[in-house]
């Protein structure tokens, strides 16, 4: 077996046949969303190797500089019975490149119950746990607090929303420090709809955000959702995810569902008082170097 670069974008479409043949029990793809559109557009943000075995690529790995300089996160996907050997073999040439560049930590994410046995071999810890919730829809709706307007977002909003989201996500790996390049990067998704994008003001103060995402038949999803941490316990949260939910039911789902970091105590307590349930766990794993 060969662990090489990608070779972007002539591996893709090897690639894509893979990510099908890795899909998870309920359709999810091996790679989290912003990672596979990076794959698919024409330029590759951060890096991929591969694994082929007789002429056929059997295992990809994605590496990509996240928000925090000198730290990377990757996600891996196999097709293979020794999938063991193949990860371990893509993962030291992932460390090596982080070496190169001047990296200093490592990320990568276990999806639903998936081994984590090579990652350990190596030396990664688990550093985070983050559930996927669910709930029924439509849910009981209550009392928002005074004053509260939602909007739609509009292109003119992009300055106050960046300001919201960088203070409430501070120091997050994936959401927080985003640069207007970021957010057209995700509006630029297929399945982006500004008027999925529900935006809380407090007057003219933008002081909440739920920013949706419609799936394919049941599933509504909260992509992002933000109050202003200076205004904790106003009650702008609770409004802006109960706007999001009756936004996805209106549009046709009848399951809410989101990602919830098991560190984050407020946000649990919120989303069982809105009847959210666990549906599984995805865990990351961690390496100083």
């Amino acid at each position: 077996m060969l662990v090489r670069p990608l070779h972007h974008p002539a591996d893709v479409p090897a690639l894509i046949d893979l990510f099908e043949r890795c899909r998870s029990d309920d359709g999810q793809p091996p790679l989290s969303e912003h990672k596979y559109a990076s794959l698919t557009g024409e330029r590759l943000s951060g890096a991929g190797f591969v694994v082929e075995d007789d002429g056929s690529i059997v295992g990809y790995l994605h590496l990509l500089e996240s928000q925090r300089s000198g730290t990377f996160e990757l996600e891996i996907a196999v097709d293979s019975a020794k999938s063991d050997f193949i990860e371990e073999g893509l993962l030291e040439a992932a460390l090596e490149h982080v070496r190169m560049v001047g990296g200093d930590e490592v990320h990568a994410w276990v999806y639903q119950g998936g081994s984590s046995r090579s990652l350990e071999n190596l030396g990664f810890e688990r550093v985070r746990t983050l559930h996927q919730l669910r709930v029924q829809l439509p849910v009981e709706e209550s009392p928002i607090p005074p004053g509260i307007a939602f909007t739609e977002f509009d292109q003119a909003d992009e300055e106050a929303f960046l300001d919201l989201n960088n203070r409430a996500f501070r120091g997050h790996l994936d959401a927080g420090n985003w640069s207007a390049e970021d957010l057209h990067e995700r509006q630029a998704y297929e399945w982006f709809d500004p008027a999925g994008v529900r935006m809380v003001w407090d007057g003219d103060r933008l002081v909440a955000f739920c920013w949706t995402k419609q799936h394919p038949g049941e599933l509504g999803e909260i992509y992002l959702i933000a109050s202003d941490p200076d205004r904790r316990g106003s009650g702008f949260g609770r409004a802006a995810a109960l706007e999001g939910l009756r936004f996805v039911n209106e549009a046709g789902s009848s399951v809410g569902m989101l990602y919830v970091d098991a560190s984050n105590d407020g946000a649990l307590r919120l989303y069982k008082q809105l009847g959210f349930e666990k549906n599984h766990t995805d865990l990351a794993y961690g390496l100083k170097l």
